[in-house]
């Protein structure tokens, strides 16, 4: 079979056109309303003049080639939220062209955070936003992107975790976690991205962020239920539930694991594979404990490559991070060995993936507290990737019958398709 490898396009560029779902403006930085409510100009009072200019570009992962560039951060048109905390200013520590945007606190404030202006508005209907984002502190973090549109009445937010190793590039995709008031994609006026540290993370904020882009977006949305650790009851329970509603699932397996008690058999896996699954890659071992890439490389191929000739080899091509454990390293080594990766983000996701790395799940276990997140995904075709173990009452299982019935009811009243991660790439 062919090893999949990091891609890197050459492409021409140019200016074009919540975790579980939070409140937007829970935190205001003040900055940017005092002199208009909608954001309706910059420092200046001018719209940030365009550049017509077009440039060859190698463009590495997470950069992405597709979709219109609105921002490549060559030219500082970002502002600080809180002038008195924050330093905003270009980095020569770019993933494309010659400057980034880093954005970073002082020691007396963990938060710290950018906006822009669009006077004249930007137009992203029909179009997903995507950018590479890099946190280097504090960690683990949550990433919040706000877009007023066209003001602070009409906003939408999302919300991305960032796990504790990871200090490194990814692409942060704008699956929208809360909403306020009636927002217009084809007039947002402000752009605000803002870090916030995570369960007790200490540290000044710093991050920086490049290759802001729109994509375009699927004419539906979509959610893919995943399940981890092969456990034996999602062929025995899952399964037959899904099956009623002729719905695929996806199974993150461990190919050690295979064959044991309580857990999923290789001619089960078979069967899920026949009736419309995905059985993927879901190693035990946490790839930052690894000594080398070498070594990495080595084991994620071994694994990949146990499922692809035994059972299903286009499942095989993606990979369900454990632990939610995951650094800077370990990522290229995944792009080298698979298509696709998910760790928990707690975010949707936007449709198709905008780059098919770090793409986000969330936790399945709470069908009344995604019900909000399944609207928005619904309303602007994005996906909602859940993940639960085992389903019912055994020593494996995390969720109830009657807690995944309702996880399927709930995604059954939100007009989404229930698609494997195979399908959701030609969404």
């Amino acid at each position: 079979m062919t090893k999949q490898h990091r891609r890197t396009f050459i492409t021409t560029v140019g200016l074009g056109t919540a975790a579980l779902a939070g409140c937007t403006g829970s935190l205001d930085f003040g900055n940017g309303d005092e002199d208009d409510e909608n954001g309706n100009g910059d420092e200046n009072g001018e719209d940030p003049a365009p550049d017509d200019d077009y440039e060859e570009q190698d463009v590495t992962a997470p950069a992405i080639a597709s979709g219109d560039l609105i921002d490549d951060f060559e030219e500082s048109e970002w502002f600080p939220l809180n002038e008195e905390h924050t330093t905003v200013e270009r980095s020569d520590d770019a993933l494309v062209g010659d400057h980034a945007l880093r954005v970073e606190s002082d020691d007396e404030d963990e938060s710290a955070g950018a906006y822009r202006v669009f006077r004249d508005g930007l137009d992203i209907e029909g179009q997903h936003l995507s950018l590479a984002v890099k946190v280097e502190s504090p960690l683990p973090a949550r990433v919040v992107l706000e877009a007023r549109a066209p003001g602070r009445s009409d906003t939408l937010e999302s919300a991305r975790s960032i796990p504790g190793e990871f200090d490194g590039w990814l692409r942060m995709e704008a699956g929208w976690t809360g909403e306020v008031g009636e927002p217009d994609l084809s007039d947002i006026r402000e752009l605000r991205i803002y870090v916030v540290s995570r369960q007790g993370a200490e540290g000044s904020a710093s991050f920086m962020i490049d290759d802001l882009r729109a994509t375009e977006s699927a004419d539906q949305g979509y959610a893919v239920l995943t399940f981890d650790d092969s456990v034996a009851s999602q062929y025995t329970t899952a399964y037959p539930m899904l099956e009623e509603r002729g719905w695929p699932g996806v199974a993150a397996i461990i190919p050690s694991s295979l064959n044991r008690q309580n857990r999923l058999t290789t001619e089960q896996c078979r069967e899920l594979r026949d009736a419309g699954w995905d059985i993927s890659s879901h190693p035990h071992s946490a790839l930052p404990e690894f000594d080398s890439s070498e070594e990495r490389i080595e084991y994620l191929e071994r694994e990949r490559d146990y499922i692809a000739n035994r059972i299903d080899e286009e499942g095989a091509q993606h990979y369900f991070v454990p632990y939610n454990r995951m650094d800077a390293e370990s990522i290229e080594d995944v792009r080298e060995v698979f298509e696709t990766s998910y760790i928990f983000g707690g975010q949707p996701g936007v449709a198709p993936p905008a780059e098919g790395h770090m793409i986000s799940r969330v936790n399945g276990h709470d069908a009344s507290a995604l019900s909000e997140m399944f609207d928005l995904a619904a309303k602007y075709n994005q996906t909602v990737v859940t993940m639960v173990h085992g389903v019912g009452d055994g020593d494996l299982d995390d969720v109830t019958e009657e807690e995944f019935e309702a996880l399927l009811d709930e995604i059954d009243g939100h007009d989404l398709d229930v698609v494997t991660v195979s399908e959701l790439l030609d969404a």
